[in-house]
């Protein structure tokens, strides 16, 4: 399965209204802000990763992580959810099913 463009978030404003009205959940490896709209169909996705984390290497290895993490929790997201991951500190040697596990509260949270 892909990542398609309908289910990404693109575009600097829709970051930016996350991070100013979402809500944040500090979850083991992972930051997840997030924001119900009504008017998007698919659960949407952003990462952001500062050179901070590491080298490239080691911050695009956290993005595939956390989409594939994403693809495999959509089906039990809610509709019209915007989420905007960064990752922790403790999140170096990070495994799929930790991002999982984060993923999967914000969808208990909000059923």
């Amino acid at each position: 399965m892909n990542f398609p463009k309908a289910a990404r978030l693109l575009k600097r404003g829709q970051f930016q209204k996350i991070v100013k009205e979402g809500r944040r959940l500090t979850g083991r490896v992972v930051t997840i802000q997030y924001i119900k709209k009504e008017t998007t169909l698919l659960p949407q996705l952003g990462i952001t990763v500062s050179r901070k984390y590491g080298k490239a290497h080691d911050r695009n290895r956290f993005k595939r992580i956390v989409r594939e993490a994403f693809r495999e929790c959509s089906p039990d997201l809610p509709q019209g959810i915007q989420i905007h991951i960064l990752p922790r500190s403790t999140s170096q040697d990070a495994k799929k099913q930790d991002v999982v596990l984060d993923l999967r509260q914000i969808a208990l949270n909000n059923r």
